[in-house]
């Protein structure tokens, strides 16, 4: 009897370490935080300090548009006293995941889609996004000042022992944001407003564009999950043969493909460095952290179109 029993116990050992709180954070007895993107990432580790343990579910590279939660994603969710994302149906695969989470919040869980605080009439709908705004405000430095008081917020609503520290850290993470809004404006004025005219792989900059003076088109939607047709790549064909531009922009979190076949029937170059969307850079790169990606895509973009891009770094 013992023999036969032995796999079967074997067997409900290895489920019960399979559901065991591997994935979960350390207790640390610091507050356990989630978050989706990248940029809420390090906002959330800059303004939590030594009193949070922050998981960022899209790493380097990922394209938030089209992730897909893990079961392991699952748990951490789950398990975490702040879960943090974007909303505004960024996280458009992740979007029924994070609304059943939000329904069971509570006492112990709480959870904030920390770009819904920015009042609609800021954000940049037209009949080419279909249903849905755009969502990459994180490029109005402005708009990314409310959503970084939100992340102050929330940790402080999440972690009311140690609120007094994230509302300190919070204004402090506000001035830099600040500090990099106004370089970003002394820049710009280095580059001729004729030039200002810019072609990368998806429609993520158009935040950027109307704060900052440029004119962007890009090849796909404010989503990655369809692929530019035909129709896109004529039209950006003809904006840079009319505009006379001789280089365009790929993107880190995005297929090239398209970029290529453009800057190959426009006789255009692509830029030697990808730009920032979506997801920002790998660890020890200046895109590291949110500002850092900031900076270097604004001096990309202005070193591409003949300003001078070794200045203010």
């Amino acid at each position: 009897m013992q023999i036969r029993t032995a796999p079967a116990l074997l067997l409900v050992s290895i489920f019960l370490s399979s559901c065991s709180p591997s994935e979960e954070a350390p207790a640390t007895g610091k507050l356990n935080v989630v978050c989706t993107t990248g940029m809420i990432t390090d906002a959330a580790r800059i303004i939590g300090g030594d009193h949070v343990e922050v998981t960022g579910l899209c790493g380097p590279g990922v394209d938030p548009h089209l992730y897909q939660a893990t079961r392991a994603d699952q748990k951490r969710l789950n398990n975490a006293g702040l879960v943090l994302y974007h909303g505004i149906h960024l996280e458009g695969k992740m979007g029924d995941l994070l609304a059943r989470i939000a329904e069971s919040s509570g006492k112990d869980r709480h959870i904030f889609a920390v770009a819904e605080v920015v009042d609609k009439k800021e954000l940049i709908s037209n009949e080419l996004f279909g249903d849905y705004p755009d969502p990459h405000l994180w490029f109005d430095l402005q708009l990314w000042k409310l959503c970084s008081a939100e992340i102050g917020k929330a940790l402080q609503k999440a972690d009311p022992a140690n609120a007094a520290s994230y509302a300190a850290a919070t204004e402090a993470y506000l001035a830099k944001v600040e500090e990099t809004h106004q370089w970003a404006l002394t820049r710009i004025k280095e580059l001729p407003a004729e030039k200002r005219k810019v072609v990368t792989s998806h429609d993520a900059y158009n935040y950027f564009a109307r704060a900052y003076g440029f004119e962007v088109k890009g090849l796909q939607g404010i989503s990655t999950v369809t692929k530019p047709g035909l129709q896109n790549i004529r039209a950006a064909v003809k904006y840079i043969r009319e505009n006379g531009l001789s280089v365009i922009f790929a993107e880190t979190s995005v297929p090239r493909a398209a970029v290529e076949k453009v800057a190959e029937e426009a006789s255009c170059e692509i830029y030697e460095h990808e730009l920032y969307s979506d997801a920002l850079g790998k660890p020890g790169s200046q895109a590291e952290s949110f500002l850092g990606m900031f900076r270097f895509n604004l001096e990309a973009i202005l070193a591409a179109l003949g300003g001078d891009g070794n200045k203010g770094k």
